[in-house]
């Protein structure tokens, strides 16, 4: 039945099995895949007071959301927990690898038998379209690709980045030696947010202090969340570099959406990246009156995914 929803789980070239949601479409018809753990502080949809950043988050944060919405509007959506988080294999736990969450794209573009293998879009959002740029870049099964408020920098504080990455080396020793995985939560002793990312520690005081309240929601609403990331998981991320990847996109289709007031990554930067963009078939759209911070706040997606459907719709031919 279209729209309905189903559980499903698929393998990944490593021996992993990641699980989500199907949101079934017309049988035989295109697919979008999203991709979860996305995102950055934002403003929940659903509990109008709480921020919620989707970096480090289960799929039942926004992106089953967004599933369900192009599943009722006549695409198959597949929603995922990435590995390591919510539902799916993957130890140790919350130890996130953007690569490898990039290759697991090229293992859910698979047959189950029910939508058109070449048909099949993939879906980023902040910090996931990186993500999603970075497999468009490989896998050319891939049909289209949407990315909205680009990230594609997430270094670390300049401040911090010594001391985190001999953590990580010591950690890495360690765990030869046959010792668990070194953690860095979330909120500190004090209830402080971490600032480890240069673009955490460049908000204002405002913003910071607004920070823990997202951990604290997610803590309470959404069961499979865990406010802690493995040491490893920042020593990656200071090495990964998606950007250059971004010219391997062409020719697959691409929409790119920023922000009007975008405060995290300037408008204009996100332009220059589309307009590097050498895809024939491209299209760029500014989100009237939005910025990084307050993206979901009151979010109509009917509004906001209206215009990514009809761009699937002229590219994927349905």
């Amino acid at each position: 039945m279209v729209g309905e929803r189903k559980d499903v789980e698929f393998q990944t070239f490593d021996g992993l099995t990641l699980r989500g949601w199907l949101f079934a479409g017309p049988k035989g018809g295109p697919a979008v895949i999203i991709n979860g753990a996305v995102g950055q502080p934002q403003m929940n949809i659903s509990f109008d007071k709480t921020r919620y950043e989707d970096f480090n988050s289960p799929k039942e944060i926004f992106a089953a959301d967004v599933a369900a919405w192009f599943g009722r509007n006549g695409v198959t959506a597949l929603v995922y927990d990435a590995r390591t988080l919510g539902q799916s294999d993957g130890l140790p736990r919350n130890d996130l690898d953007p690569q490898k969450m990039a290759e697991d794209n090229h293992d859910a573009v698979t047959d189950d038998g029910w939508v058109d293998l070449s048909r099949i879009a993939i879906w980023g959002f902040f910090y996931s379209s990186g993500i999603a740029l970075e497999a468009a870049a490989f896998d050319k099964r891939i049909a289209a690709v949407i990315a909205q408020g680009l990230m594609p920098d997430w270094s670390l504080n300049p401040a911090d980045q010594p001391a985190i990455v001999a953590r990580a080396v010591e950690d890495r020793a360690n765990q030869l030696r046959g010792n668990p995985p070194d953690y860095i939560p979330l909120l500190n002793e004090k209830g402080e947010h971490l600032l480890l990312l240069k673009y955490l520690a460049e908000l204002t005081p405002e913003q910071k202090a607004g920070l823990p309240a997202w951990v604290h929601a997610s803590k309470k609403h959404f069961p499979t969340f865990s406010d802690r990331l493995t040491v490893q998981s920042f020593y990656r991320h200071a090495k990964w570099k998606p950007l250059h990847l971004f010219d391997s996109v062409s020719p697959t289709p691409v929409m790119i959406l920023t922000p009007e007031n975008d405060e995290i990554v300037p408008p204009e930067f996100q332009r220059s990246v589309f307009d590097s963009l050498q895809s024939e078939q491209k299209r760029f759209e500014i989100v009237e009156g939005r910025g990084h911070m307050d993206f979901l706040v009151n979010v109509n997606f009917d509004e906001l995914l209206g215009g990514q459907l009809a761009f699937l719709k002229d590219v994927m031919k349905f």
